[in-house]
């Protein structure tokens, strides 16, 4: 019997201007994906501010919950896990590593966000947006093919996912709280 590991797909919205925007353009209530390796949410990558407080610099980032709470308290999320081979995880991690050690060299792609809604495939070296990121990694490392150009997938693509478990729908901040309770006892 192969072993298999959980990783984490991370949905959410925290109420600022522009996700607000996104939000209404897209009409998808959840505008921001992520990727957790972890089932505390400490190993959480995506695209995205690189500081909650600041919309810029944005790029490459490993994601800090307690610190997006703390900014913004009302941001909501949906977590799903997916359960994937022992192989296809390592194969996951190698093509994560990529990110991590040049981590600075990545940029947001503001004009990504245009042709993703028009469905427009547009590629800029080291730009991504999160659900790029996180379609390029998941179509990279072997684990889900979108049948279409990593440029174009949004959040609700990765949703559509077979296998995916939804965990948890409400406040970020109460997830925590309720992973800080389980994880004392």
């Amino acid at each position: 019997m192969k072993k298999k590991k959980n990783i984490y797909l991370i949905f959410s919205y925290n109420g600022t201007v522009f996700s607000t925007v996104l939000q209404k353009f897209s009409r998808t209530k959840y505008i921001h994906v992520s990727i957790g390796l972890d089932d505390n949410l400490k190993e959480v990558y995506s695209f995205g501010r690189k500081f909650p407080e600041w919309m810029f610099p944005s790029g490459f980032t490993l994601e800090d919950f307690d610190l997006v709470t703390k900014v913004f308290k009302n941001s909501i999320c949906q977590v799903y896990k997916l359960e994937i081979s022992n192989s296809d995880y390592k194969k996951l991690i190698a093509e994560l590593k990529k990110y991590i050690d040049k981590k600075n060299k990545y940029k947001y792609n503001i004009k990504g966000l245009i042709h993703i809604q028009f469905n427009k495939i547009y590629h800029r070296d080291n730009h991504f947006v999160c659900s790029q990121f996180v379609g390029k990694l998941l179509q990279d490392s072997g684990i889900y093919d979108f049948e279409k150009d990593y440029s174009v997938v949004k959040p609700k693509d990765i949703t559509a996912i077979d296998g995916l478990e939804k965990i948890y729908e409400g406040k970020i901040i109460n997830y925590i709280r309720m992973l800080s309770y389980e994880k004392k006892n």
